[in-house]
């Protein structure tokens, strides 16, 4: 925690003589709004909120309240720029102090636009009620296009290139993170205009789930295109001989059972072992380190006989 956070919620008010202090609790009316006060944020103070959490969102990171203290750290500016009372300070950096966890590169930007909005216009319950609601979902719609869809794409592209030579993988791996960065501004701005709307234009008619469906089909789709050229070499050298008639003469041949196989179902067997994988990990629910392990026995079991 910083040490203006640290200094704004230690230190105590001064009592007034001949009285005993009491905090000042905020209050708040109809939906959520605090006094009836509506601040404009000058440009700056947005841009410096933004990118204290495009950056700093996941620096302090713990397991009691996950991303609550970055997303605080990174709404101090807008904070100390709408409160000016610091009873009042102190009740929004509580508020920004609850638990908070969801994806930092899709689901959040857009989530801590809205409420750097809604902080404006010093809607404080709202403001809780929208982080509450929203991370989850986002969390589902942000882990599902990095996990799916970008990453086993940009990973599996990037392995191919490195197989084949080229210093360009490792750097599509280190490129792809800067594009992410780039791509949370434009989401953090979008929650920055859409207010409390940004729930609406997410939630409302389905739209989750369409997108949850189409990134999942997509991805899958794409990383099966990719199995041919990265497990291109999983082939069985076996062989059979076969009896065939040739100018009516009998002649004794030998046949490569991949050829055989290729005839039937090209790259057949990388597709087998990755239907076998998909299996262990969702059929059977194996952590992807015994798939692994399994999947090498099986290699290494097949190559020792010959099979492959």
């Amino acid at each position: 925690m910083s040490e203006q956070v640290r200094n704004e919620l230690a230190q105590p008010e001064t009592p007034v003589e001949g009285e005993l202090a009491q905090p000042e609790t905020p209050t708040y009316g109809e939906n959520g709004s605090h006094n009836g006060a509506v601040t404009v944020l000058s440009s700056s103070v947005v841009r410096r909120a933004m990118w204290r959490h495009l950056i700093t969102l996941q620096w302090s990171w713990n397991y009691e309240r996950m991303q609550a203290l970055g997303y605080l750290y990174s709404m101090l500016p807008v904070i100390d720029a709408i409160y000016k009372d610091k009873a009042e300070r102190i009740a929004a950096m509580k508020r920004h102090l609850v638990f908070y966890n969801t994806n930092p590169q899709v689901g959040s930007p857009p989530i801590f636009g809205a409420t750097v909005a809604l902080e404006a216009q010093q809607q404080g319950e709202a403001v809780d009620s929208l982080k509450v609601g929203l991370m989850g979902p986002f969390a589902g719609i942000g882990d599902t296009i990095q996990a799916i869809l970008y990453r086993p794409i940009v990973a599996v592209f990037a392995a191919s290139l490195a197989l084949g030579g080229s210093y360009f993988g490792p750097a599509l791996i280190f490129l792809s993170g800067i594009l992410w960065t780039v791509l949370m501004i434009p989401l953090f701005y979008f929650g920055y205009r859409q207010g409390i709307g940004v729930a609406r234009e997410v939630t409302s008619e389905g739209t989750l789930t369409r997108v949850t469906e189409m990134v999942t089909m997509m991805g899958m789709i794409v990383i099966g295109g990719f199995v041919p050229s990265i497990l291109a070499a999983v082939k069985t050298p076996l062989t059979y001989v076969q009896h065939v008639i040739v100018q009516g003469k009998p002649v004794t041949e030998t046949v490569a059972l991949q050829a055989t196989l290729d005839k039937i179902v090209p790259y057949l067997l990388p597709v087998v072992f990755v239907a076998l994988a998909y299996w262990l990990l969702r059929g059977l629910k194996l952590s992807a380190v015994w798939v692994l392990i399994i999947l090498a026995v099986i290699a290494f079991v097949c190559g020792a006989f010959g099979l492959l």
